[in-house]
């Protein structure tokens, strides 16, 4: 019969999603894809915009792991964000505005706050012990503290955070695919101002602003969206979640 081409065994399968389906993305660290050396000195992203994360000193570049970045917090190993003209590089969403961030680590310690994104003491991305993800945007900390050892040192993570609905900014995080909850569900716990509308920006992997609460672990794939004034769909991050579980195996 025709028509039924590419629904039959034997015909084309679906193209498969890769986070560059998703529209507004500002920066992909890939895994395995556009990293320089070991220990890593550049890891180039593929979003299409041309950005890179850039260490100069050997001293704080990380080693690569498993087709990431293994940030060791005895020495302060970060990377400072470049655009395609080897300018210092923000990632700004404004206030009001969404984003999408997504990301799979595996820490090492919970010896400090490990900082994983951050611009300045205000506006940051850290793990707070291995309860607590903070996202804190212009001093307002968004905070969702779940079950102790949610977080587990040396267990691979896959966890996308999602800010969807303009003025509102209500939070909400995911780890392999599955939504953190207020209560019951597999990552129950309890949100501090899961509804945070504020600006925040991000310059630095690894590091609170370059200087300290360095990430102690490993960074195997990065993905930040600026939706702006646009949302993403519901599909689109399910299939977000997907693909950094399955592609991880989480």
């Amino acid at each position: 019969m025709l028509g039924l081409g590419n629904t039959l065994a034997g015909g084309s399968p679906p193209p498969e999603f890769t986070p560059a389906d998703i529209d507004n993305l500002a920066l992909w660290l890939k895994n395995g894809t556009g990293l320089t050396g070991d220990p890593v000195s550049q890891w180039d992203d593929q979003s299409g915009n041309g950005n890179y994360v850039v260490q100069s000193s050997s001293g704080n570049q990380g080693d690569l792991d498993e087709g990431g970045i293994h940030l060791e917090e005895d020495n302060s190993d970060h990377y400072d964000f470049k655009d395609s003209s080897d300018d210092d590089l923000t990632i700004t969403m404004s206030a009001n505005h969404n984003f999408l961030i997504g990301f799979v680590i595996k820490m090492e310690s919970h010896g400090t706050q490990n900082c994983l994104l951050s611009d300045n003491n205000n506006e940051f991305i850290d793990f707070y012990g291995n309860q607590k993800l903070r996202v804190n945007c212009t001093g307002t900390t968004t905070t969702h503290t779940a079950d102790s050892n949610t977080y587990t040192v040396d267990t691979q993570l896959a966890i996308v955070i999602s800010r969807n609905d303009g003025a509102t900014g209500t939070f909400n995080y995911y780890i392999n695919g599955v939504a953190v909850t207020a209560s019951g569900g597999d990552h129950p716990g309890t949100w501090n101002a899961q509804t945070n509308p504020a600006a925040v920006e991000f310059s630095v992997l690894g590091a609170r602003q370059g200087s300290g609460r360095f990430f102690d672990g490993t960074v195997y794939e990065l993905v930040v969206y600026d939706l702006g004034t646009g949302t993403h769909t519901a599909g689109e991050l399910t299939s977000l979640n997907n693909y950094l579980t399955t592609k991880f195996g989480l």
